[in-house]
């Protein structure tokens, strides 16, 4: 997980180019992620009996609610980013933008059944009105959208870190450094 951590910290760096409080929260929020994939890693690695003992009523709502209010900061920085990169507040290409915005829909397609019960705009005839939290035992923690689609935080976090992780990597290539 500390490996995690660092990926969050070199991502961290290059966001004060948007907001300067970005820097101190993509890592709060990267420290915030680093315990909730350490937490999701002890379920689905637990056999039966161990689940009884580390998955308590009381850890598993604290568990549910750390990783729906990650979903719901993590969402608002996203939107943020692509809202200054469509505002020409950076000097990103085209491709930073799109690939900023291809997150944000990923992170909406749960978020907004999460915050507004109610389908994304996108899937309002294939979604439900409402995200239902469970268990996916491959991930952790995560969300059904519909009857067929479970959207698990982690696979959310790995989309929002690879994403800023591009954006950095293009800033970096544009620079020379």
């Amino acid at each position: 997980m500390e490996e995690r951590f660092d990926r969050w910290v070199m991502v961290s760096i290059g966001m004060a180019r948007f907001e300067e409080h970005l820097v101190s929260l993509v890592q709060d929020m990267g420290q915030l992620d680093v315990d909730l994939c350490a937490f999701d890693a002890r379920i689905v690695k637990a056999d039966r009996e161990q689940v009884s003992a580390i998955y308590s009523f009381d850890s598993v709502q604290h568990h549910r609610t750390q990783s729906y209010l990650w979903v719901l900061g993590a969402y608002e920085i996203l939107r943020t980013l692509a809202q200054r990169i469509r505002e020409g507040q950076s000097d990103d290409p085209p491709d930073v933008g799109d690939k900023i915005k291809e997150a944000r829909d990923r992170f909406a397609r749960v978020r907004v059944p999460l915050a507004k019960f109610e389908a994304a705009g996108r899937h309002k005839t294939t979604d439900n009105h409402v995200a239902y939290p469970g268990v996916d035992f491959k991930y952790g923690i995560a969300w059904a959208v519909n009857a067929t689609e479970v959207i698990s935080r982690q696979e959310l976090s790995d989309v929002f870190l690879e994403a800023l992780e591009f954006v950095r990597a293009s800033k970096l290539s544009r620079h020379g450094s």
